[in-house]
């Protein structure tokens, strides 16, 4: 058996695996009542795309009822890169 170089590594309290509207909003809502607990937790999100969104089919008309309930203020903040 040959020797293998050492890997890095990261440590992370939540590990989400998928970065579809079911994991974002994992992640998204974790972080969220974090903070409202006072806690301070890392999170990562792991995408086996190229880009988030890369498997997700393009092109899909949404309730954006979700979006409005996760993150309430997602049309007017000029920071989100989501457009309507």
């Amino acid at each position: 058996m040959s020797d293998l170089p050492a890997r890095e590594s990261m440590e992370f309290d939540v590990v989400i695996v998928g970065a579809g509207p079911a994991g974002l909003a994992a992640a998204i809502r974790l972080k969220q009542q974090a903070a409202q607990a006072g806690a301070d937790i890392s999170v990562v999100v792991v995408e086996k795309g190229s880009e988030v969104g890369a498997h997700i089919l393009s092109g899909a008309v949404i309730d954006p009822i979700g979006l409005d309930g996760l993150l309430p203020e997602w049309r007017t903040d000029p920071d989100r890169p989501l457009k309507t």
